[in-house]
């Protein structure tokens, strides 16, 4: 899949005072409520892939920011981990690797570990593969379709590219699954937990949340009455962007709920608040996302 990142750079805040946004955030959702056509759903998922390979091609590395900030927020990524599976060097598995925005800062900070991305977008590995930093001792990256690939288990003769490494020890879910479609969601990550992760490896994810700044600008801009709404489904806080790429709304719930669905796995979802205030108008505005942090058990 492509890198599915927020849009600004998130970052783990304090919870929001008592008049932020989350305090009408039902009241803005409720409003604007038109639903696209069935025809145009089923298109935003059919060209998905082509969305942020477009997406790639106009802006190639000019639009997201560099992740300094991961392994602040999850231990497994840091330059010493306070643990690892079979006492091996830190492989990471980066699913939605987009042009290395996540890769690279860790690299540089980690000089043991070792990283196999991939991204639906052919462009966006192309990138990768491109950027200065780019060595295939420590970067194995390569094209997978999340939703196509995992119907014909290829994550894992992917990672046996790299004999030499091993084994996967985190897997990072950062603003991918929120490109997915909902019905899409349980399996992609079933397949990525029973193909790619060992007994003992951990996943960390971070998406977007439910009343989220970015959710609620969808019901605050109004649509053209001749255009295709944003919303795609009046059961799911799902949306099209208007590059045509998707964005989902979690809750803390509905992501506890896929990880005990998939099994296996045992951690902590929550969800994390920055806040951020207009000091002109005095609005306060809220980045909402839902993090976590899981181990594959026995």
């Amino acid at each position: 899949m492509a890198d599915h990142h927020a849009r600004p750079e998130p970052a783990l805040g304090a919870p929001a005072p008592s008049n932020s946004t989350a305090g009408c955030a039902d009241d803005v959702l409720a409003t604007n409520r038109r639903v696209s056509s069935p025809f145009m759903v089923s298109k935003t998922q059919r060209d998905a892939a082509k969305a942020w390979d477009k997406f790639y091609k106009s802006h190639e590395d000019r639009f997201f920011k560099d992740r300094h900030w991961t392994d602040r927020e999850f231990e497994e990524l840091k330059a010493d981990p306070p643990e690892l599976i079979h006492g091996d060097a830190p492989v990471l598995l980066e699913v939605g690797c987009g042009v290395g925005n996540t890769v690279y800062p860790l690299l540089e900070k980690n000089p043991a570990l070792r990283v196999h991305c991939c991204d639906f977008s052919p462009r966006a590995v192309d990138l990768v593969k491109k950027h200065p930093d780019y060595t295939t001792d420590r970067v194995h990256a390569f094209v997978y379709d999340l939703v196509q690939d995992r119907h014909h288990d290829e994550m894992a003769p992917a990672l046996a590219e790299c004999p030499s490494w091993p084994p996967v020890s985190t897997l990072s879910l950062i603003f991918v699954l929120s490109a997915i479609p909902p019905d899409e969601q349980l399996p992609v990550l079933r397949a990525l937990v029973q193909q790619a992760l060992p007994v003992g490896a951990t996943v960390v994810f971070r998406d977007y949340a439910r009343a989220d700044l970015a959710q609620l600008r969808f019901h605050t801009r109004k649509d053209a009455q001749w255009s295709e709404p944003s919303l795609l489904s009046d059961k799911y806080d799902w949306y099209r962007r208007g590059d045509d790429t998707m964005a989902y709304f979690f809750t803390r719930d509905e992501v506890q709920r896929l990880f005990d669905a998939v099994g296996g796995l045992e951690g902590e979802v929550e969800e994390v608040i920055k806040t951020r205030v207009n000091r002109r108008t005095g609005t306060v505005m809220e980045r909402r996302f839902i993090q976590a942090r899981l181990r594959r058990r026995e």
